[in-house]
């Protein structure tokens, strides 16, 4: 592949910081909770914990498609949590959070990187279109769930009522 057709392959990585004031041991055993993962990624894929180390993920994409993997926590420390997809997936993925101590002792610097290597071919094409527009919005919505969830308990919904009202309608 040539240097001009490599600045055109999909690059679906994303980074995405934010700060909480929580400790880092909390804040990353609340990352590492399966529940928690089914919960912060749930704008973008259906995730089944199936242990606390590994996930079956499903993104619904483009044209009812719908594309599979399962991730796995390989390596966990006091600082940094990372993951990566397991071999057969429809969409090869890795990432990594991060925890440093926040300026002025205000809490925990979460930095989230996430990058997802979807396949060639049409299934590439698909896929990409898929992430192509909101990989950096996965991401910074992700960790605005995990926010709330740390700091409040709960992650804040309209759902069912997208506009808010009894019902959803007007009356």
């Amino acid at each position: 592949m040539n240097a001009a057709a490599a600045d055109t392959r999909l690059d679906a990585a994303a980074r995405g910081a934010v700060t909480i004031g929580r400790p880092a041991e909390e804040l990353r055993a609340l990352w590492l909770d399966p529940q928690t993962q089914v919960q912060i990624w749930s704008h973008f894929a259906d995730v089944v914990a199936l242990d606390d180390r590994t996930a079956d993920w499903r993104a619904h994409g483009p044209a009812g498609g719908d594309y599979r993997w399962r991730t796995e926590v390989v390596d966990s420390g006091p600082d940094a949590i990372r993951w990566s997809s397991l071999e057969g997936a429809d969409v090869p993925n890795t990432g990594d959070l991060s925890f440093r101590p926040a300026p002025g002792d205000r809490g925990t610097e979460l930095h989230l990187n996430v990058r997802f290597d979807p396949p060639g071919g049409l299934l590439g094409e698909a896929v990409s279109k898929l992430f192509h527009i909101v990989p950096a919005e996965i991401v910074a919505h992700a960790l605005y769930k995990f926010r709330a969830l740390a700091l409040t308990g709960e992650i804040p919904t309209t759902d069912p009522q997208p506009a808010a009202r009894k019902g959803g309608a007007d009356h």
